[in-house]
């Protein structure tokens, strides 16, 4: 089992800690390193990706499945829903989020890189402190944190960082009209 870096910590830190079952759906799971993790916590584990990975073994608390987040239907709600380091990579994120959040029943937790922290020539978005607020309009009329996480200590030296997004959907923030 792979370690859990500094990002996987701050997810698992953003958990709710009262009025939650432990149950967890993480989409876009990758090879499913925190979901492994989780499990050993004593969450049950829903993991979801777009496609299958060698390392995926279900086990007592942990389920692996191949899914698409543009097909919602196809996957359980849950009380905790993470999504880490997934929207760079999808062409409609507004979407994806869309659906993230109707997936959500309490808290819903993803990461996301700053603009070129992480390059990858398949990230087809970005962000920055001038746009990341945007996910807050997206994300209405729920409550939104958003913060920056370091990935590694040597991190902080290259200014590289991501961005935490907390939905939290006990928090109804309606804006009374002007």
């Amino acid at each position: 089992m792979k370690p859990l870096d500094m990002k996987d910590i701050a997810i698992i830190d953003a958990f709710p800690v009262y009025d939650c079952e432990r149950r967890v759906l993480s989409v876009g799971c990758g090879d499913g390193r925190i979901d492994f993790h989780l499990a050993r916590m004593g969450y049950r584990v829903y993991a979801f990706d777009s496609k299958t990975y060698d390392t995926w073994v279900d086990g007592k608390n942990l389920t692996f499945h191949k899914a698409d987040i543009f097909e919602p239907q196809n996957l359980p709600s849950a009380p905790i829903v993470i999504c880490s380091q997934v929207l760079e990579h999808i062409k409609n994120y507004k979407k994806s989020l869309v659906n993230l959040v109707m997936l959500a029943e309490i808290r819903l937790i993803i990461t996301v890189p700053y603009k070129y922290s992480f390059a990858s020539a398949d990230h087809r978005n970005r962000w920055d402190d001038g746009n990341i607020h945007k996910f807050r309009g997206h994300c209405q009329p729920y409550a939104v944190a958003i913060s920056k996480i370091r990935t590694k200590p040597k991190d902080a030296k290259t200014g590289k960082f991501s961005y935490l997004i907390i939905v939290d959907k006990r928090q109804n923030y309606i804006r009374e009209s002007q």
